[in-house]
C-alpha cells in the first residue's frame, strides 16, 4: 500500500486532489455543470481507509446519467432541480471497479444536438483546443477527459453523441452495441437508439472500460478471438461516409487509407449508400416517435415532479424546444406520429439487416470511415450551419451524417483519433457486426497501431 501524501492524503486522495487542481486550471472549457469536490473527496477518503488507493481513478459522468446525490439536469432548465437517490448501474458499475467521480459535466441540451453550445450552462470548449466546439451531445466529457481533468468519461449516444466529440477532442470512444450497457438511470431521448458509452485518452482505457461496464473480461491469449498475425479486412466506403470531406479530414483519411494499405490489412470496397438512405427514413422518426412516452416514464418512475410538456416547454434552446414540443404531442393510434414511427420501426429492421449482409457478403472486420467530415468549429458560431467545401451546410446533419447509420441499426462503433499535421483533430470511426465490441476494440487496437508505424500496442501514451 502506498504511503500518505505530504498532507496527510492518501494516494487516492491525491489523485482526486490534483483532479481538482486541473479542473480548476481548465474552468474556461466549461466542462462540468457540477463539480463534486466534497463528495469526491470524500470517497477517496474511503477508499484510502481501506487500501488498495493507488488503483483509484477519477470519472466524469454525463448529466444525464444518474449518480447518487448529484443533480441530473440533462442540460436542461426543468431538470435543475432533479437530484437522484441512486446510481445508475453503468456509474455502480464503474464506482465498483476503483471510479471516484469528480462530477457532472455539460452537455447538449437534452441531448438534442452535436455542438454543446449549452444556453443554461453555457458552450463547451473544445479540450484540444477552448476556442472551438467540443461538439455533442457528449461535450463535456470529451472536453473534460481530453484536457486531462479526468482519467475517463461517461457519455451517452443516441446518433453519434460519443463518437463526435470524441473524434472532434483527439480521444477514443465507444458506442457499445445497443442493450449491452445498462440503460437506467439514464435520461432517455430515444429508447431504440440511446446507449452510454466510455471515453478515454487510451484504447487500453477505453477496452478496460467496457470490461469494468459488462464484467467480460479478456480470457485466453488475445481476449478477442483476433489472432495477433492475421491480416485485416477492412470495408472501404463506396459513397457518401467518404465524400465531400473537410480539407484537413480529406487530408488525414486519405493518408490512414494509405498507410493501412500497406501494412497488415486489406481494403474491401462495400457499398454504403444504402444505408444512408435506410437511416434518412428511420433515424430522426426514431427519437421522435419514442420520445414521449419514454420521457413520461422516466419523469413518473423517478417522481421527478413535473411533466414532459413542462420540461419542454421551460427548454432554452429553441431548437430542441420545437423539435421536443411535436414529439411530445399526446400519442395514440391517430397520433400523425404513430404511422412514423411504426415505418421508422421497418426500417431499422432493414437497416439491421443490410448491415448483417455487408459483414456476411464481404467478411471485413470493420467498415472504416472519417468519424465526423468536418473538424470543430468556432465557439458560439455555426451552431445553425457551417461553411463546408465552398457553400453553407446544416450543422446537426452534417456532423451525424457518418454517425447516424451505425447508431440507428444498434451496431458497435469506436472512434479513433488520426494523425494530423497542424489541424484540429480528426477521428477515425470503425463500425463493427452487432456483439463484436470486444473484437472491434481489438480490431481497432491493431489500426490504432499500425497508422502510428508501431506493431502491438493498443494506444497512444
Amino acid at each position: 500500500m502506498v504511503g500518505p501524501g505530504a498532507a496527510g492524503r492518501g494516494p487516492a486522495q491525491e489523485a482526486v486532489a490534483a483532479a481538482l487542481e486541473r479542473a480548476a486550471a481548465s474552468a474556461h472549457l466549461n466542462a462540468f455543470i457540477t463539480l463534486d469536490a466534497e463528495g469526491a473527496g470524500a470517497e477517496a477518503a474511503r477508499h484510502d481507509r481501506r487500501g488498495g488507493g493507488a488503483h483509484r481513478w477519477c470519472l466524469a459522468v454525463k448529466d444525464n446519467i444518474h449518480v447518487a446525490g448529484l443533480p441530473n439536469t440533462a442540460g436542461t432548465p426543468g431538470l435543475a432541480g432533479f437530484v437522484p437517490t441512486t446510481d445508475a448501474p453503468v456509474v455502480a458499475a464503474l464506482r465498483a471497479a476503483g471510479a471516484i467521480v469528480l462530477g457532472k459535466t455539460n452537455m447538449h441540451e437534452l441531448a438534442l444536438g452535436v455542438t454543446s453550445g449549452n444556453r443554461t450552462f453555457g458552450a463547451v470548449g473544445n479540450g484540444a483546443d477552448p476556442t472551438l466546439f467540443a461538439g455533442g451531445s457528449s461535450g463535456g466529457t470529451a472536453a473534460a477527459v481530453a484536457s486531462g481533468i479526468v482519467d475517463a468519461g461517461l457519455g451517452t449516444d443516441t446518433g453519434g453523441s460519443v463518437g463526435i466529440p470524441a473524434a472532434l477532442n483527439g480521444i477514443y470512444g465507444l458506442r457499445p452495441t445497443a442493450g449491452r450497457y445498462p440503460s437506467a438511470g439514464v435520461t432517455p431521448l430515444s429508447v431504440t437508439r440511446d446507449t452510454p458509452g466510455p471515453m478515454a485518452r487510451t484504447l487500453d482505457r477505453l477496452a478496460a472500460l467496457d470490461a469494468f461496464v459488462t464484467g467480460r473480461f479478456p480470457t485466453g491469449r488475445t481476449g478477442t478471438g483476433l489472432p495477433p498475425d492475421r491480416t485485416l479486412r477492412l470495408g472501404l466506403p463506396r459513397h457518401v461516409f467518404t465524400e465531400d470531406l473537410e480539407a484537413p479530414v480529406r487530408v488525414a483519411w486519405e493518408a490512414a487509407v494509405e498507410r493501412l494499405g500497406t501494412a497488415r490489412a486489406v481494403w474491401v470496397p462495400v457499398d454504403t449508400g444504402h444505408l444512408v438512405e435506410f437511416d434518412a427514413r428511420a433515424g430522426m422518426h426514431l427519437v421522435l416517435g419514442e420520445f414521449a412516452a419514454a420521457f413520461d416514464r422516466y419523469l413518473a418512475g423517478h417522481r421527478v415532479g413535473r411533466g414532459t410538456a413542462e420540461v419542454v416547454d421551460a427548454a432554452a434552446d429553441p431548437a430542441v424546444a420545437e423539435l421536443l414540443r411535436t414529439a411530445a404531442l399526446p400519442a395514440g393510434p391517430a397520433y400523425p406520429g404513430a404511422a412514423a414511427l411504426r415505418g421508422a420501426v421497418a426500417e431499422r429492421r432493414a437497416l439491421q439487416a443490410a448491415y448483417a449482409e455487408l459483414f456476411a457478403a464481404h467478411g471485413v472486420d470493420a467498415i472504416l470511415s472519417p468519424t465526423v467530415p468536418v473538424c470543430a468549429r468556432p465557439l458560439h458560431r455555426h451552431e445553425d450551419s457551417l461553411p463546408l467545401n465552398g457553400r453553407e451546410v446544416p450543422t446537426f446533419p452534417t456532423l451525424i451524417r457518418n454517425t447516424s447509420p451505425s447508431a440507428t441499426a444498434g451496431l458497435p462503433s469506436v472512434t479513433v483519433p488520426l494523425p494530423v499535421d497542424g489541424s484540429p483533430p480528426v477521428g477515425l470511426q470503425l463500425v463493427g457486426p452487432r456483439g463484436g465490441d470486444r473484437e472491434l476494440l481489438a480490431v481497432a487496437a491493431r489500426v490504432d497501431a499500425l497508422l502510428r508505424r508501431r506493431e502491438g500496442g493498443g494506444a497512444r501514451p
